[in-house]
């Protein structure tokens, strides 16, 4: 019922999901889906004993039925989702369990909860290890293209390296040239890594080893299979140089991947040029939500940080502090009370100081 708008009684939700011809497999029906696969939910407020709750009035559409399609267990279909609370430790291990009960659902289970940790990522690698002791070439192969993929991708910054998986953990070498484990590194780095190894996992899981590593094994640094990928805050704890490239890095080395990320960095935005970009209105806004302009667009991809906070976009007034505008006002005051001959001596020091703030700004009208 949360998921009901306030002041409404129902809430919709549909989506159309296209297959594709090659990865995305289907069981039991009697003829081939060749039309996108259309879902539709509709809630709606119902009165039970007293309490208020939802109701799911519907599920899929067209007569279609979904667990001969997109859910049937077979292979593609892939999709995954990553809330902004992204790392591998102090998550809720109850939440385990539902990785090998319904692993389709535990792929989304982060984006609904600061419970969840993506600490099976970290099992996995360790396990791959073990396997590889056993003369798993699969396993064997598996470890060498994910250091392949990280170290030669140029995902880190500061020529951080992925140097050693093994029982005792995963370690990289910093840019200070010291060992340290996955879980000790900063905030950005356990946020995207945490990310990108349970992507892979995942899509391991889906597709298979030789699939996903086709491309990387042939010397191309890319993951060539498809999917829908939801990622919130994905600006979350990067420094702004990392928030520059990471759109773009997704990207390049996803490139059959559908990415679907909130931010609220106009640096991420930058890597759209092939998508679109919506922004969603802030609580009790007047402005409604929507796809932004293709003129908006332009100046987010194009322009600097300045252009993409002047759209509004982000909101009115962040280009600068609410004390700089007092200062811009008052600059342009007494560049006024100067030109009519009535400044101050007190007041023309205090206008040749905001002169070396903002030395182009004096005739400005506020």
């Amino acid at each position: 019922i949360t998921w009901i708008q306030k002041n409404e009684d129902t809430a919709d939700i549909s989506l159309t999901i296209g297959r594709d011809q090659t990865h995305d497999g289907y069981a039991g029906q009697k003829r081939p889906l060749v039309r996108p696969f259309e879902a539709s939910i509709k809630i709606s407020k119902e009165k039970s004993n007293g309490f208020e709750i939802g109701k799911i009035d519907k599920i899929g559409k067209g007569g279609v039925n979904p667990f001969e399609y997109i859910w049937s267990g077979r292979g593609g279909w892939f999709s995954s989702a990553f809330g902004p609370f992204r790392r591998f430790t102090g998550g809720d291990k109850e939440w385990s369990k539902v990785y090998y009960s319904n692993p389709k659902a535990a792929a989304h289970l982060s984006v609904f909860g600061e419970d969840v940790a993506l600490t099976e990522s970290l099992d996995w690698l360790a396990q791959m290890k073990f396997q590889s002791f056993e003369q798993n070439p699969e396993a064997t192969t598996t470890l060498d293209a994910i250091k392949r993929f990280i170290n030669e991708g140029n995902l880190l910054p500061h020529n951080a390296q992925l140097v050693e998986i093994s029982s005792a953990g995963v370690f990289f070498k910093d840019g200070n040239g010291f060992d340290i484990d996955v879980t000790q590194l900063s905030d950005g780095f356990r946020s995207l890594l945490s990310l990108i190894f349970e992507l892979i996992r995942q899509l391991v899981k889906t597709y298979g080893e030789h699939q996903v590593f086709q491309n990387v094994r042939n010397g191309e640094m890319s993951i060539g299979v498809p999917g829908v990928v939801l990622i919130d805050e994905i600006d979350a704890h990067l420094h702004p140089t990392w928030q520059t490239r990471i759109g773009q890095w997704f990207t390049s080395y996803f490139p059959n991947i559908q990415f679907i990320v909130t931010t609220h960095s106009p640096l991420v935005c930058r890597a759209c040029d092939k998508g679109s970009i919506w922004r969603l209105a802030a609580p009790g806004s007047d402005m409604p939500s929507g796809k932004v302009s293709d003129a908006d667009k332009n100046v987010l991809i194009n322009g600097d940080v300045l252009d993409a906070y002047g759209t509004t976009i982000f909101g009115k007034g962040v280009t600068i502090s609410v004390e700089a505008v007092k200062k811009k006002e008052k600059l342009v005051e007494l560049s006024t009370k100067k030109r009519s001959g009535k400044l101050e001596a007190q007041e023309e020091k205090e206008l040749n100081q905001l002169k070396l703030i903002f030395p182009t700004d004096d005739t400005i009208e506020l």
